[in-house]
């Protein structure tokens, strides 16, 4: 049964340098009314699914570039053509420079229940060098206009590794991070992607990410920093207040099935895992001719399934059920090395663990 339904929105204003997902800066409004009409239609295509929704997530690119009412227009158009929950978490991405109070009250009419801004930091040496056009008062903004709106449930994410930043820089962000009234934070590890502007500079030594000592500081900084003020970590990534979770997220990582929509986005039923098309202009031919815009797939047998499932689990506050671990001394060795802690019959990471989880990921398999 579909749970979750993702929808990706290439479209950006301008595209960050260590940005490694599909998107482009576009600002024809032709485009993206043509683009909103083909998901439309490619959603038809998976009319014969059993759907019950308990989850909408609108990600990007940048979901806020577009006019609320074309999101507003395709959450309606959802609503009548699938069955969904009583209690349906709509989550829309949004730059801090685009929505204000209209903006997000024609959302929360519409059904929005969740925003997730990307801040990325309040320091403004921070946000000139990720290559961010908005300022630390648009999300103070942002943020303001959401709860006036009636959207109490706010995301903010937040980057460290960046160049030149301190522990103390760290801990400044996140003293306002956690002033401001909001429910999430997502922080996420600077990465280099080989294929992004970032990357480039990384390569030739133009732009230094702090070496894996000062990242393990900065993740322990911020997991203690945050669970101090009521934030719990439930996943690597992710913090919450109390019961604000993000539903869509965990779906991702605990095995249930989700449909996702537009240019190169995955899917995961019966399964199959499978992907669109990265290219927009053949995304929009192949839906316009009534094809399906699939260009991955892979069938996972029980192997990959328990691959998977060791992975994912690894990434949760939950942890790993033992059943799923063959050789039991690896994980006495991943215990005395100090990578995590086994309680209540599973395996826990502990930061340290966290930061090199692919590795031990692959010690499991």
């Amino acid at each position: 049964m579909i749970k979750g339904l993702y929808v990706h929105i290439p479209f950006c204003n301008i595209k960050c340098p260590y940005c490694d997902f599909t998107s482009f800066v576009w600002q024809e409004n032709s485009l993206k009314e043509r683009y909103i009409e083909n998901l439309k239609k490619e959603l038809k295509f998976y009319s014969d699914l059993d759907f019950n929704l308990e989850t909408i997530y609108f990600g990007g690119g940048t979901p806020s570039v577009l006019e609320p009412k074309l999101l507003t227009n395709f959450i309606e158009y959802i609503k009548r053509n699938i069955k969904t929950s009583s209690t349906l978490e709509i989550t829309v991405e949004v730059n801090p420079k685009t929505y204000r109070y209209e903006d997000f009250k024609l959302l929360k009419e519409s059904g929005v229940n969740r925003i997730s801004l990307g801040n990325q930091s309040f320091l403004e040496k921070n946000l000139i060098s990720l290559g961010r056009d908005h300022k630390p008062q648009d999300t103070i903004k942002s943020v303001e206009d959401c709860l006036k709106a009636g959207i109490e449930n706010i995301n903010l994410d937040l980057i460290y590794g960046i160049q030149g930043q301190t522990l103390e820089d760290l801990e400044k962000d996140l003293e306002i991070y956690t002033s401001l009234p909001i429910t999430h934070v997502s922080a996420y590890l600077l990465t280099a992607y080989e294929d992004t502007p970032l990357g480039v500079l990384v390569k030739n030594g133009s732009y230094n990410l702090p070496d894996e000592d000062t990242t393990l500081k900065m993740f322990e900084l911020i997991d203690e920093y945050l669970e101090s003020k009521g934030f719990y970590r439930y996943e690597l990534s992710n913090w919450s207040k109390k019961n604000y979770e993000c539903k869509h997220n965990i779906f991702y990582w605990t095995d249930v099935e989700f449909l996702g929509l537009g240019v190169s986005a995955w899917s995961y039923v019966e399964n199959l895992r499978f992907g669109n098309t990265k290219n927009i202009n053949e995304y929009m031919e192949l839906v316009e001719k009534g094809i399906k815009p699939v260009k991955f797939t892979e069938k996972l047998d029980e192997n990959k399934k328990r691959e998977e499932k060791i992975f994912l689990s690894l990434r949760l506050r939950s942890g790993l059920d033992l059943e799923f671990v063959k050789e039991r001394d690896i994980l006495e060795e991943l215990v005395k090395e100090g990578y995590g802690f086994i309680e209540n019959g599973k395996f826990v990471l502990l930061p340290k663990g966290l930061m090199v989880i692919n590795e031990i990921a692959v010690r499991l398999f």
